[in-house]
Parts: structure tokens; sequence; C-alpha cells
């Protein structure tokens, strides 16, 4: 049996749409990203779709899945920075960062430490814009929290991270990896390698039945048959040398901004 993390939120459905619900070796376990990041590193589940920010705090117990990411080439979406003041103005203000992502809180660090020059101060909030903003100068939501409250268009200036990344570094962004302790392969690894083909299998299955994902959107969210599509328009489920390089990249700038306490080395479980 693999205990493996399954995150509900729309972004995430290529990944989990078509995989087998009762396949004998398959236990999901469903949480946000932050919960499967430390379930994943106390040993209550096996293999997730972890923040790429938790991979840089563990990449020497940590072996990543090839050719499986959440990934984009600029704009997102759904990773959101909602503020009453441009970023550059966001100097000694408040920034109320979801409890739901380390990925993105830490890439709102690097934009605003690294390329905006600003150093606000920081709360750590349940998703909720209204509320947010009445602490805060400035609001992070991701996933579906953060597309629902862009569709309420509120009255403030919304930068989608994934567009910021890329206007500062030229490179794509990597939100989460396909993860799993290496001690496994020592013990499970016919296991590991039968779930990683179901879950190649699945997302290949969405990404050629993309309508079938859509209406399962419309369904959950709300909002029109051309918003979905042009939203998994923007993302990458695979993990090519394009998006290694932004990945290596963004782990290396989380250590030179003091994030990470050592420098990641991006190290894939070999397959044949």
């Amino acid at each position: 049996m693999i205990r493996i993390g399954h995150n509900p939120n729309t972004n995430m459905l290529p990944m989990f749409y078509f995989l087998p619900k009762d396949h004998p070796l398959l236990e999901s376990v469903t949480a946000e990203p932050t919960g499967h990041n430390a379930m994943l590193a106390d040993g209550r589940i096996d293999m997730a779709p972890i923040s790429a920010f938790s991979y840089g705090e563990h990449w020497q117990d940590y072996m990543i899945l090839p050719n499986l990411s959440v990934s984009t080439k600029g704009r997102v979406g759904s990773i959101l920075l909602f503020s009453k003041v441009p970023l550059e103005n966001l100097g000694g203000l408040t920034v109320a960062l979801t409890d739901m992502s380390a990925t993105s809180v830490n890439l709102t660090k690097i934009l605003l430490h690294r390329f905006y020059r600003v150093v606000p101060e920081y709360i750590t909030m349940t998703s909720n814009l209204q509320a947010m903003f009445a602490k805060a100068d400035a609001a992070l939501l991701i996933a579906d929290s953060a597309i629902q409250a862009a569709q309420k268009q509120p009255d403030c200036f919304i930068y989608d991270l994934g567009a910021e990344w890329l206007k500062q570094t030229g490179h794509s962004m990597t939100y989460a990896v396909w993860a799993f302790p290496k001690k496994l392969l020592a013990r499970q690894s016919a296991e590991l390698k039968t779930v990683y083909h179901l879950l190649l299998e699945a997302k290949s299955e969405a990404l050629n039945n993309i309508g079938d994902i859509v209406m399962a959107c419309q369904r959950m969210l709300g909002g029109s048959l051309e918003f979905w599509q042009d939203y998994f328009a923007q993302f990458h489920y695979d993990l090519d040398t394009t998006i290694m390089a932004g990945l290596q990249k963004y782990l290396d700038l989380c250590y030179e901004q003091h994030l990470l306490p050592s420098r990641p080395v991006i190290e894939f479980w070999p397959q044949e």
C-alpha cells in the first residue's frame, strides 16, 4: 500500500480525476499543500504533490518523480497577491499570507525582497480576502480561494505571481513536485513504480480529455467554459528541462534569500 496525498483544488484535477479510486495499492489522504508537506515529512503519507519549497527543505531525504509537476511558464491565474497599493509601496506595510502554501509564500518574499526591494511585515491567516484586508494591506491567496476572490472583482491591485516571476527572472515557475522519501526504495520499490505509472496514465488521460476536467471545475466553482479552458492552457504537468531550470532558479533564490538552510540539488528517481 502506498499512501498518497490527494490535493482537492481544481489546478490538481488533471493529476487525480482519472486516478483509480479503488486500486489495491493506493490509499488517498486529502489535504491542502501545507498539510501534505507535513505529512510526508513525518511519515503519515508515502508520496505527494508537495510544495516545491518543501522539497527544498528536505532535498537530502526525498526523491522527485520524473515528468510530473504543477508549473506555468508565466501567469498562473490562481496564485494571486491582492494589494491595496502597488507592490513597490509595500515596504513597512502588512502582508497577510495564506496558511495553505509554502511555495507561494516564499515566492512572494523573493519577489518583494529581491526584486521590488521592499520588506513588509508578514502575518499568516486563513484564506479569506475580506478578513485578511481587515488586518493587512495585501493578501496572498492560492488555488480555488484565489480564483473565487478574483471572480468577485475586488477594488484593489491583483498581481499574478507566475507572471511576476517570469517578468523578473525569465523562467517558468514550479509550484509543486511529486516526491517520496528515499528510504522507501529499500522496501517498496515495486509498489512505488506501479503507483508512478498509474499517475502518469491518469495525467495523460486527463490532458487528452481536458473537457471533462473543465466541466468538473464548472460544477465545483462555476465560471465560464472559456475561463477554464484558458486557465488550464497555462499549466504544465510535466517536468522538462525548461521547467527544471525554473525550479532550480526558485530553489537557488530561496537559499540566497536565506529562506532555506542549504542550496538544494534536484534528484530524480531514476527510471528505465
